[in-house]
This record gives structure tokens, C-alpha cells and sequence, in this order.
């Protein structure tokens, strides 16, 4: 009796390492699977933006693009082109924010822009147009610069000063992180009633605090000129040597619709997971609005 248990126990131990082994190569081939059902790149970006902001920034948008291209086609240092073209035509002016190793913050200026993608063939960029964007629509490319050379496009509409209700946008709300840097990128929009002009602080530390090394997260608002970093939310102090001119602020200013918007960086070593962003008018009657930001860890998407 004894015997003849201890040899069930054996075959039930055999057959359950069996399966596990078999459920792991499932999972590795359902994962080639996947990767190999994709065709070719595809490339996202928001949709629309409001124009706003005023006087010298009047009329400035801003956008987040995010490239994911087949892995097994197209990736591990890949290099793309982001052409903005139409865009830099409507707006006259485009600077790009591409966050690089070591906690850095690289600007390019110009209708476009390189990327070099991850192991799992994705990569971000955020950019600023503006100001003076004339309203409508324009066509965004990504070109494979090796081989098989593809051409993927999608569009971004500007649009004119709207009614929108109050709070805090963050677009877009989730991004899977660069596996090459841990970097995350995306747009903090406030919207405030009855607050023309006035000064709101966009509160980052729960996203600087999972963005462990290096300064944390880089705050970049519109400019008229070369981008102006606000670096309010750093896990470190802000050292000069920047390629483009800094500044320590903790607040952007509304245009008279009560709007305004800054790009958020998590610049290294984000760790997975949703932080809190804040948005605080810093003037009567001093109200809050508050917002997420989900950071996924890396994979194909």
C-alpha cells in the first residue's frame, strides 16, 4: 500500500513538471507568436490637441509619439525617422524631447527627428509646436532607415480654443517604458474655471520618486524659443550644462481659457506602476485637480 502511493505521488510529481515545462514553452512560443503577427511598424501619436497659451506662446501644442515595430523584423538599435513636416509648417517651429541614459534630456529641433528602437522594437518622443499653429490637420511618418526601408504614417489635428471641462488630462494615461533607458513620456493638461492667467504647479514626485536615477522627472513647458526646462519635481538639484537654457519653476501660467500644459519625462530607471500627478492653482481659491500616470514594464505592443 505504501509502495503503490509513493508511486502515484512520483507520476502526479512528473506529470505537473511536464505541464509546467510545456506551459513555459507555450508561453515562449505564444510570445514569437505574437511578435511574428505583427506586420511591419505602427506608429501613435494623440489624436488632437487644443491650441493654447498666449502672448508670445499663444497658440502651442504639444504631442506624445510613441513607434512599435515587429521585433523579429525591425529593432535592437533600429534606427527610424519621425517626420513632422506638415506640423512644422502649420506651427513654424518643432522641438522634439528624447530622454537618453544616464538621466540626460536630449532636444532636436526641426520637422524631424531619429529614434533608435528597443529590443522590443518601441520607442517614445515628445514634442512642442508652436507658437502661432494654425487649426487642421497633419500627416506624422516613420521611415525604417535600413532595410525593409517601410513607411508607416498616422495624423495629428490641431485644434482651435474650445470649451473643455476643468481638471487634470494626462495623455496619454499609460505607456509601456523604454527597456533600452526605463523612460516614460507624457502630457500633464490642466484646465481651471474662472483662472485666466493664473499660475498652476503640476506636482510630479510620486513619478520622480519611480524614476529613480538621475534627476527623476524633466518638467518641459512651450516656448518661443529653445525649450524651457522646469525641472520642480527632480530627485536631485538641476545642474548647469544643458544643451538649451533651464529654469526652476514650479508653476506654468493659464492662458485666458484657464488652460496650459507641460510634458512629463521620467528620465531613468522608472520603475512599473501608477504615480499621482497634481495640478495646484497657486492663487484664489486655490484648488487641486489630480490625475494618473501608469508606467508598463517592457514588451511588445
Amino acid at each position: 500500500m505504501e509502495r503503490r502511493n509513493l508511486g502515484m505521488g512520483l507520476m502526479v510529481l512528473l506529470a505537473s513538471s511536464l505541464l509546467t515545462a510545456a506551459g513555459s514553452a507555450s508561453a515562449r512560443t505564444g510570445g514569437l507568436q505574437a511578435a511574428a503577427g505583427i506586420p511591419g511598424c505602427k506608429v501613435d501619436s494623440l489624436p488632437s490637441f487644443m491650441a493654447q497659451g498666449e502672448f508670445k506662446l499663444a497658440s502651442s501644442v504639444g504631442d506624445v509619439i510613441e513607434v512599435s515595430c515587429n521585433p523579429l523584423i525591425y529593432s535592437a538599435g533600429a534606427e527610424v525617422t519621425v517626420n513632422a513636416a506638415q506640423l512644422h509648417s502649420r506651427c513654424n517651429w518643432i522641438a522634439w524631447a528624447k530622454p537618453g541614459d544616464q538621466g540626460r534630456l536630449r532636444f532636436g529641433l526641426g520637422p524631424k527627428t531619429t529614434l533608435h528602437l528597443d529590443a522590443d522594437g518601441n520607442a517614445n518622443v515628445g514634442l512642442l509646436a508652436g507658437p502661432n499653429c494654425m487649426p487642421g490637420e497633419s500627416l506624422i511618418t516613420v521611415d525604417e532607415n535600413s532595410p525593409p526601408y517601410e513607411t508607416f504614417t498616422t495624423s495629428f489635428q490641431v485644434l482651435p480654443s474650445l470649451k473643455t471641462p476643468p481638471g487634470l488630462f494626462i495623455m496619454p494615461a499609460a505607456q509601456v517604458e523604454d527597456a533600452e533607458t526605463s523612460s516614460v513620456i507624457t502630457i500633464a493638461q490642466a484646465e481651471f474655471s474662472g483662472a485666466s492667467e493664473k499660475h498652476v504647479r503640476i506636482g510630479a514626485k510620486q513619478l520622480s520618486d519611480r524614476c529613480e536615477k538621475g534627476i527623476g522627472v524633466w518638467i518641459v513647458g512651450p516656448s518661443a524659443g529653445p525649450p524651457v526646462v522646469a525641472a520642480s519635481e527632480v530627485a536631485g538639484p538641476v545642474k548647469p550644462g544643458l544643451r538649451f537654457p533651464y529654469e526652476r519653476t514650479n508653476a506654468i501660467q493659464l492662458d485666458n481659457d484657464g488652460n496650459g500644459f507641460v510634458l512629463l519625462i521620467g528620465s531613468n530607471s522608472c520603475a512599473e506602476g501608477t504615480s499621482l500627478i497634481e495640478a495646484d492653482l497657486e492663487e484664489s481659491p486655490f484648488s487641486t485637480a489630480t490625475g494618473t500616470f501608469t508606467i508598463e514594464a517592457p514588451r511588445v505592443r
